[in-house]
This record gives C-alpha cells, sequence and structure tokens, in this order.
C-alpha cells in the first residue's frame, strides 16, 4: 500500500484592495457568521463556517452548489497579519 505524503506545506496569501473600511474587510474575512454570506461562487450557499481565528487554529466551511453537492474546504492558521 502507498502512504501519501506533503512533503511541503501549501501556504495561500490572498492580496486585494477594498473600497471599504478596513475594520470592516478583516470581519468579513475572520467572522465566520460573514464569511458565510459571501463564501464561495456566485449561486453557492456556505451553510457551515466554523473558525478558530489564531495561529494554530482551523478552519472549517462548506460550499453549497446549487445541485446540492456539497465542498469543504479546511486550512489552518500558520501567520495572521493585519497590514
Amino acid at each position: 500500500m502507498t502512504e501519501n505524503t506533503v512533503s511541503e506545506i501549501e501556504r495561500m496569501v490572498v492580496t486585494r484592495v477594498f473600497d471599504a473600511p478596513r475594520e470592516l474587510v478583516w470581519k468579513a474575512w475572520t467572522d465566520p457568521k460573514y464569511v458565510m454570506q459571501w463564501w464561495g461562487p456566485k449561486g453557492f450557499t456556505a451553510p457551515v463556517c466554523q473558525m478558530d481565528f489564531r495561529v494554530g487554529g482551523k478552519s472549517l466551511c462548506c460550499m453549497k452548489a446549487p445541485d446540492g453537492q456539497e465542498f469543504w474546504n479546511a486550512c489552518e492558521y500558520h501567520e495572521i497579519v493585519l497590514h
């Protein structure tokens, strides 16, 4: 049997400019009740979003397609930087 292993940590850096107050944009990305309002492509919903927003914390969100298919996203926070 072959064991799947990952030798590198996959990281995602998100950079975007919004015409909105910094505090509001931060909350939209860090508060699950707001993330559930926008997460996913147009037409999708986000019925589940759990976040432990701290270094070492984890996040689990579900995107639900219009046909009912669910897509789960999980991540762990390694670094959090407010710019």
